[in-house]
């Protein structure tokens, strides 16, 4: 099953990158992704994201023309979580908006397609997410973009990995809640706080993954519709350390949902290594 994002209109500035990336040897799809993609741009200055994917990393040298950049230039070519599943190349094109462009080795996609397809997945650290994200948002980042050079499969969301991520996740806010309590007890409100916001957002990503559809990560995360109930939100956002109680946090589990003590279970069971406790497979 292939995306059915329809690309936006595109500026020349934009038009000529995505041509110079689609010419590069290994690249196997150009796509728009972002805001741009979704058609909610956060104003006419929003950036350009573009996405590739390649068998592997073109020439630095063909890239950083693109860029207009030299070495240690500022917009200069970069690589990140070498190896990850995660990895990108990242740099930006100078213009006005600026475009930002990364380029991902199809590889991983193709890795992270069967190991969703057995209803596997894991948990990274990432630095523009403060909780981390799964590895299937690899598929959702794909599926989100429009293709407007070449093309790779982007599939649906598999049910079986709808089954598996939904009570990890809400296990996981269980723990998380558990957590929160201990550290009350101890005394550590502000460690307290981290776990409380750890298990929201789990709830969030169980809520969104259980739709049966890929969901981004963005800035708005927590305020996707229906991410959270209403009355967590409410909750949440008068939250502090110095506020924070047991019965908060209990009634904030009542809020989300799930029940603290599940999460002794959840931990007896190995899942906070990744569901069915084998790190994602």
């Amino acid at each position: 099953m292939t995306t059915t994002v329809r690309a936006p209109e595109l500026p020349t500035a934009v038009r000529d990158v995505v041509d110079g990336l689609a010419a590069l040897p290994g690249v196997r799809s150009v796509r728009i992704a972002g805001s741009r993609a979704r058609g909610r741009p956060t104003g006419p200055d929003s950036d350009w994201d573009v996405l590739v994917y390649a068998d592997g990393v073109p020439p630095r040298a063909q890239l950083r023309r693109l860029a207009g950049a030299g070495p240690g230039d500022p917009f200069d070519v970069e690589t990140a979580n070498g190896g990850h599943p995660f990895e990108e190349t990242e740099f930006s094109v100078p213009a006005s908006p600026r475009i930002d462009v990364c380029l991902r080795p199809l590889a991983h996609l193709t890795q992270e397609r069967a190991r969703a397809a057995r209803g596997a997945f894991a948990l990274y650290a990432y630095p523009k997410t403060a909780g981390g994200v799964p590895s299937y948002l690899l598929l959702a980042e794909a599926a989100l973009s429009a293709p407007v050079a070449g093309d790779v499969e982007a599939p649906g969301c598999p049910g079986v990995l709808v089954d598996a991520a939904v009570p990890w996740w809400r296990g996981r806010a269980s723990c998380a809640l558990l957590l929160a309590l201990d550290h009350l007890r101890a005394g550590e409100r502000v460690g307290a706080l981290e776990h409380v916001l750890a298990a929201a957002a789990s709830v969030a990503h169980a809520r969104l993954i259980g739709r049966g559809d890929w969901y981004p990560i963005t800035k708005r995360f927590l305020d996707e519709a229906a991410a959270l109930p209403p009355p967590a939100r409410e909750r949440l956002a008068g939250l502090s350390p110095a506020g924070l109680t047991e019965a908060e946090v209990r009634g904030l589990a009542g809020d989300l949902g799930v029940e603290v003590e599940d999460g002794l279970d959840w931990l007896a069971r190995g899942e906070h290594l990744g569901p069915g406790g084998a790190g994602g497979g």
